[in-house]
This record gives structure tokens, C-alpha cells and sequence, in this order.
């Protein structure tokens, strides 16, 4: 039986739901001096989901492949790994939740399908290789039913 520290997560996770976005995304590691480039090229961005974040030893970009093929000339030394695919969760989650992402990562780990986590204003989304996305569906499929026998 999984412990829970918020009260709230057990019925979070017994009426969660998912879904795979059909695109595939690409990970991309940017040179940090290439910022000025990154930022010109923002406004081309047509996706309904890509992330940036900006480090100070990396630029990092997911978007999908499609927007990848048109602004990958500008940065021909950035670092790539694809395919890759996104599972976006379809609850709004408390700004103070705690354990969600530790429950749902767990369950991935435990069949060894590594994730990137990408968090927004109220969702959650992975970020896992396409590869493993059917064993990422059966092992949330198997957490959600694992969550409704714990009522």
C-alpha cells in the first residue's frame, strides 16, 4: 500500500487522466551565447506545447520535431536526442500539492522508463522517449487502478 503524505493525492490519482500528444518533440541542448538567436525565433513558434528553459551552462528547447526542422539551421551545434513524445495530465493540480510527480515517477521507474518532467501553471506533462511511451501508458493505466483498490 502506497503512503501518502497530501489526503488530496489518492483521489487525484483515482480520477486521473492522460493523454499522448500525437507530435513527436525533440530535446535540444543550445549554447547559452546563442540566446539573441533563440529569442528571435520564439515568435515562429506555432506548437500547442514546447518548453524553454534558459540556464547558464544550456539553453534548453522541446518542441516538436515539425518546429525543430525550421529553426534547427540556426543552432547547427546544438546537442539533439528524439523521439521523443509528451504525456500531458489532464487535472489541475493545488499550487501546494505535494507527491505528485514523486508517485507518478515512481511508477515510471519502477519500469524503468526515465521521464523529463515539464510543470505549468497547473499541469503536469512528461517528456519520455517514444520508445517507452506504450510500457509509460500500461504503468500509469496500472497506478490508476492500483489507486482505486486503496478507497
Amino acid at each position: 500500500m502506497t503512503r501518502f503524505h497530501d489526503p488530496r493525492l489518492p483521489d487525484i490519482l483515482r480520477h486521473m487522466r492522460w493523454s499522448a500528444l500525437p507530435e513527436r518533440y525533440v530535446l535540444a541542448g543550445i549554447d547559452p551565447r546563442e540566446a539573441a538567436v533563440v529569442i528571435r525565433l520564439l515568435g515562429g513558434l506555432r506548437a500547442r506545447l514546447w518548453q524553454l528553459f534558459v540556464a547558464p551552462d544550456t539553453i534548453t528547447f522541446i518542441v516538436p520535431e515539425n518546429d525543430w526542422r525550421n529553426i534547427s539551421p540556426a543552432f547547427p551545434r546544438a546537442r539533439v536526442e528524439r523521439p521523443y513524445r509528451v504525456v500531458s495530465f489532464e487535472v489541475d493540480l493545488p499550487p501546494d500539492l505535494s507527491g505528485f510527480l514523486a508517485v507518478i515517477s515512481n511508477a515510471l521507474a519502477a519500469e524503468a522508463v526515465p521521464i523529463i518532467a515539464i510543470s505549468g501553471f497547473s499541469r503536469d506533462h512528461l517528456l519520455l522517449r517514444e520508445a517507452d511511451l506504450d510500457r509509460a501508458l500500461a504503468a500509469l493505466d496500472a497506478l490508476v487502478s492500483s489507486a482505486a483498490t486503496e478507497e
